[in-house]
């Protein structure tokens, strides 16, 4: 899938897509004919993760770190769960 096709299946648009590969979150394979980026179904999910987490509130760092645990074969779960238990903390200080 080039850019333009996952940001359609995304529902994003194309300039996010190529914020999150400049920026790591979604590394993408360079097309050697026309140096293109080259994208594939997991990488589908990992946008649609990303998208999700960032409208749940998630800060593109944190979204990054729980990419990189589930890169190296770890359960994010603890680190989602010590995010939210900082977030909802941080609210009822603020209420």
């Amino acid at each position: 899938m080039t850019v333009k096709e996952l940001a359609r299946a995304a529902g994003v648009p194309a300039s996010r897509v190529r914020y999150y590969a400049r920026s790591g979150l979604l590394p993408a394979a360079r097309d050697p004919d026309n140096d293109y980026r080259c994208f594939g179904p997991q990488d589908l999910a990992r946008l649609r993760f990303i998208v999700a987490a960032r409208a749940l509130g998630f800060a593109l760092r944190d979204v990054g770190r729980l990419l990189d645990a589930a890169d190296t074969g770890q359960s994010p779960c603890p680190s989602v769960r010590r995010l939210l238990e900082r977030r909802l903390g941080h609210r009822a200080r603020m209420a």
